[in-house]
């Protein structure tokens, strides 16, 4: 049953690469110079990153008791993203904080979820050490030392670079328990 947890590696995977995509075309565009440009493609992004961890739950219902943590960080990636993508004007004015809010509450999630993977993987720190470092980048927006659109771009352009670069190492540590 452990085995079957692990079989939607690809789906994690997957949600790395869009992150680490979004990252480059922020740092290369400068999208923060149209602040509705970011917040929508940042909408997009949390969007489909919601309906990965919601499919992911769904397949894992049977094999994981401890499902329900995925589907509410699913849930809430879409609720976020939603908000992002259809109300860019209402997003802009508070860009930041939701920004702040969305990363720091998935934070808290993938903290509790690592320890819930302590039993079923070895390198259930990895997990542990993406909520820490979504909280982190929380703490950054909040305390919003880079007051320049062109460095606020390039924290977030390098956080979603690293946050897809350590999603993508952890889901090649799921495909290893798997296959």
């Amino acid at each position: 049953m452990r085995i079957r947890l692990f079989k939607s590696w690809w789906l994690m995977t997957l949600k790395g690469v869009l992150a680490i995509s979004f990252g480059l075309v922020v740092l290369i565009l400068q999208y923060p110079l149209i602040i509705s440009a970011l917040a929508i493609s940042f909408g997009i992004l949390v969007l489909a990153s919601g309906i990965m961890i919601i499919t992911g739950a769904f397949i894992h219902k049977k094999a994981n008791p401890r499902w329900r943590w995925w589907l509410i960080e699913g849930i809430i990636d879409l609720l976020i993203g939603a908000f992002f993508v259809f109300s860019p004007q209402l997003a802009k004015a508070f860009f930041l904080f939701f920004l702040g809010l969305w990363a720091c509450i998935i934070g808290i999630i993938q903290i509790l979820t690592s320890f819930r993977m302590i039993n079923y993987m070895e390198r259930w720190w990895i997990m542990l050490l993406t909520g820490v470092f979504s909280i982190l980048f929380a703490v950054l927006v909040f305390i919003n030392p880079f007051y320049d659109k062109y460095n606020l771009g390039s924290i977030i352009g390098v956080a979603c670079i690293i946050f897809g670069l350590i999603m993508v190492f952890l889901s090649r540590t799921l495909r290893d328990i798997y296959l």
